[in-house]
């Protein structure tokens, strides 16, 4: 894992725009990773924590990749 790269311990679930989102420190910088997650998901929360480490690695190389947003978010595909 690159150690330019941390990340938070802080997930939440947004429910008025059903995503989860979750935050990267990147050189000093905090970064908002997003999940847009099905409608038909029951437990965000849990799906996240079970998949957690693939969601990081994900976001890490888009990261790395400078793959962000307009808004400045890195929008992950869900798992």
């Amino acid at each position: 894992m690159n150690q330019a790269v941390l990340f938070n311990d802080d997930i939440h679930y947004d429910v008025a725009l059903s995503r989860l989102v979750f935050t990267a420190m990147v050189s000093g910088m905090i970064v908002p990773c997003v999940i847009a997650v099905p409608a038909t998901l029951e437990e965000p929360l849990v799906h996240f924590r079970n998949h957690q480490f693939d969601y990081e690695m994900q976001a890490e190389e888009l990261i790395e990749d400078e793959s962000y947003s307009a808004s400045g978010e890195i929008e992950l595909t869900f798992l």
